[in-house]
C-alpha cells in the first residue's frame, strides 16, 4: 500500500501533464507504477496514438518526451511521503473507499488528496456551508441555525476555515457535537487563515482537515479556486448564507451546480450587498433555503449559545476580545453582551496580559 501510495504521489506530482492526459495514462495501462515503468514510447502511444509523427513539430515533441521521461524518478514523491509521516498527514487516492466515488463522479478531481484526522463513513450526507467572511447578523443567525439542524440530522458540516461564515459554520458544528471537515488552499503545515490554527487543531480532533496540496505548498490564489473546487466536489449539497457576486463562495456555489450538486442559497433583501450573489444564485438554479424556525420566531440555535462558542473557544488558549471577535463570528456587540453576563456568572475573567480566561471550573 505504502508503494503504491509513492507512485500516486508520484504521478500527481509529475509535471509536464495535464491531469486529462494522466488520467488517460490509468486507463490505459491500469495504474500510476505501470506508467513509471512504462516507456516513453508507450506513454506516447497511448497519448497520440500509434504511428509515425506527421510533422517536424510533432517529431520534436517526441525527443522531448523521451528526453523528460528518462529522467524520472521519486524523490519527490518520496520527500512528500517522508513529511507526511512527520506531520501524521494521510493521503488518499482514487482506490480509498473514502475517496473513490468522488473520484469517478468528478474527471476534474485530483489524483491525490492529504488530511488529517479521522474521515467518517462515507456514505454519511456532507453538506458544505459557505458564505461571506465579512458577514452580517442575519448571516450568523441563519448559519447557527442551519448547522444546528445539520448536526442534528447526523450530516456532516464541510466549510473552507476562511473568516465570516465558515469559521461560525466550523464552530457551531463543534459546538454542536458534530463532525466537521475543513478544505484548505494549501498543504497542511499550516493553517490559512493562520489565526485558524488552534481551530484547525479542533477540526482534526474529531473530523479531518483536507486539501489537495502536499505539505509546503503555499496558499497561492489559484489554490483557493483548487480548495472550492474540491469541497464542491466532495458534497452531496451546498448551503450559500451571503456571498459577493464575485466572491469565493459563488466560484464555489457555480461549480457545485455544474457537477449537478444542490445548492441552497439564503434569500435575503435586494439591499443587502453581501447576499447580492445569493439572490443571484436563486436565478441560476440553486433552491431557497428556508428555516421555518426562524420564519415562526423560535430561538435559531438553543443548544450553540454565544455562551457555549465563547467557551469552546477559550478552551484552548485565553484570547484577547479581538481574537474572541475573529474566532467566535457573533458580532461586537453579542460578543461584550456574552462576556459581560460570563463575567459576572464567574465563568470567565479579563486578567492582567488582557485576556480573556476560563475560570469557575469550566
Amino acid at each position: 500500500m505504502h508503494d503504491d501510495t509513492l507512485y500516486w504521489i508520484w504521478l500527481s506530482e509529475l509535471a509536464g501533464f495535464s491531469l486529462r492526459k494522466k488520467r488517460k495514462l490509468l486507463a490505459s495501462l491500469g495504474g500510476p507504477e505501470q506508467i513509471f515503468r512504462a516507456s516513453a514510447t508507450t506513454v506516447d502511444e497511448v497519448l497520440h496514438g500509434t504511428g509515425s509523427c506527421s510533422s517536424a513539430a510533432e517529431g520534436a515533441k517526441e525527443i522531448s518526451l523521451a528526453s523528460s521521461w528518462k529522467g524520472r524518478n521519486l524523490a519527490i514523491a518520496q520527500a512528500i511521503l517522508s513529511n507526511n509521516e512527520k506531520a501524521a498527514i494521510k493521503v488518499l487516492d482514487p482506490t480509498s473507499p473514502y475517496y473513490r466515488h468522488i473520484y469517478e463522479a468528478d474527471e476534474k478531481a485530483p489524483l491525490v488528496l492529504y488530511y488529517r484526522g479521522r474521515l467518517a463513513d462515507p456514505s454519511i450526507p456532507v453538506v458544505g456551508v459557505v458564505g461571506s467572511r465579512s458577514c452580517t447578523s442575519y448571516g450568523r443567525l441563519v448559519t447557527k441555525a442551519a448547522v444546528s439542524d445539520l448536526v442534528g440530522e447526523g450530516s456532516i458540516v464541510a466549510s473552507g476555515l476562511s473568516f465570516g461564515i465558515d469559521a461560525l459554520a466550523h464552530e457551531t458544528t463543534l459546538a454542536c457535537g458534530g463532525i466537521t471537515y475543513a478544505f484548505l488552499p494549501c498543504g497542511l503545515h499550516k493553517a490559512q487563515p493562520a489565526s485558524h490554527s488552534d481551530l484547525m487543531e479542533r477540526i482534526a480532533d474529531t473530523g479531518a482537515v483536507i486539501t489537495p496540496y502536499p505539505y509546503g505548498r503555499e496558499a497561492l490564489r489559484f489554490r483557493f479556486i483548487g480548495r472550492n473546487d474540491l469541497l464542491a466536489s466532495w458534497c452531496n449539497t451546498l448551503l450559500v448564507v451571503e456571498a459577493g457576486t464575485k466572491s469565493g463562495s459563488m466560484y464555489t456555489a457555480r461549480s457545485a451546480l455544474s457537477k449537478a450538486k444542490q445548492v441552497l442559497a439564503v434569500p435575503n433583501s435586494l439591499l443587502e450587498p453581501k447576499s447580492n450573489g445569493t439572490n443571484l444564485l436563486l436565478s441560476e438554479g440553486a433552491r431557497a433555503y428556508v428555516n421555518d424556525r426562524l420564519v415562526v420566531g423560535e430561538p435559531a440555535v438553543a443548544p450553540c449559545s454565544g455562551e457555549q462558542l465563547v467557551t469552546t473557544a477559550l478552551a484552548s488558549r485565553p484570547l484577547s476580545t479581538i481574537e474572541l471577535e475573529a474566532w467566535v463570528q457573533i458580532g461586537n456587540g453579542p460578543v461584550m453582551e456574552c462576556l459581560a453576563s460570563m463575567e459576572l456568572a464567574g465563568k470567565v475573567s479579563y486578567l492582567s496580559d488582557g485576556k480573556w480566561h476560563l475560570s469557575g471550573g469550566l
